[in-house]
């Protein structure tokens, strides 16, 4: 039995605008997801369906910016992520 939820979420700079374009995907988990990541609409929304269990998500900018945030999978609130502020420095 398939128990995944679909669960939306954001990401959004230090000043919470949305960031359009930003891959999102899961790094790690207690339980099996799929390895797909998805591109940021242009409000910075996306969706991943997540079991329940521990979840690492994580956003990168073309840029270089980055973000993360740990979850609970399953049925829950908007998953907001923070970018950081800036792109790393070369």
């Amino acid at each position: 039995m398939d128990e995944r939820v679909l669960r939306r979420g954001r990401v959004v700079d230090a000043h919470r605008e949305p960031i359009p374009a930003a891959l999102v995907s899961v790094e790690w988990g207690t339980a099996p997801t799929p390895d797909i990541a998805r591109l940021t609409n242009e409000a910075g929304e996306f969706q991943v369906a997540l079991p329940p269990g521990h979840f690492r998500i994580v956003a990168v900018t073309e840029d270089g910016r980055s973000g993360q945030i740990e979850v609970e999978g399953g049925a829950g609130d908007e998953i907001v992520l923070h970018m950081d502020a800036a792109a790393p420095e070369p």
